[in-house]
């Protein structure tokens, strides 16, 4: 796991970090966002459908919106009615021995479910990027 995934994970357990997600040169405010590491049911490394590589392990985010206005650009970003991905990006930041530190996760849509008040969006990462 790349080490400044590890580092967001122990810091969310006791900072609320805030995000701010990206797509088609859009931003928009996540109200919360948690960062799990869980085991996939492969038992080796595999190409999907010859559309994407999953791991034994994925690293996902759970993120939560309540701007409705994304919901018109999820459609686009998601595997399904595309025939690739489309890279949505999460930009963080936390405080590391005196430095700010400055993240771009990279994330593939996996899912999203939306309610009267507030979209829920289900996201692998794909890479991350120290600024």
């Amino acid at each position: 796991m790349d080490e400044e995934l590890k580092e967001i994970i122990k810091i969310q357990e006791t900072k609320k970090l805030v995000y701010k997600l990206l797509i088609e040169k859009n931003e928009f405010k996540i109200d919360s966002a948690e960062i799990n590491n869980e085991q996939t049911p492969v038992t080796k490394p595999t190409e999907r459908g010859g559309v994407y590589f999953t791991d034994t392990n994925i690293c996902k985010i759970k993120a939560v919106t309540s701007d409705l206005s994304l919901t018109k650009y999820l459609s686009k970003a998601m595997l399904g009615p595309n025939t690739e991905f489309q890279d949505i990006i999460l930009q963080t930041k936390y405080e590391k021995n005196n430095k700010c530190i400055k993240l771009n996760i990279i994330t593939n849509l996996t899912n999203s479910m939306q309610n009267s008040n507030k979209i829920e969006l289900n996201l692998v990462i794909k890479e991350i990027i120290r600024m």
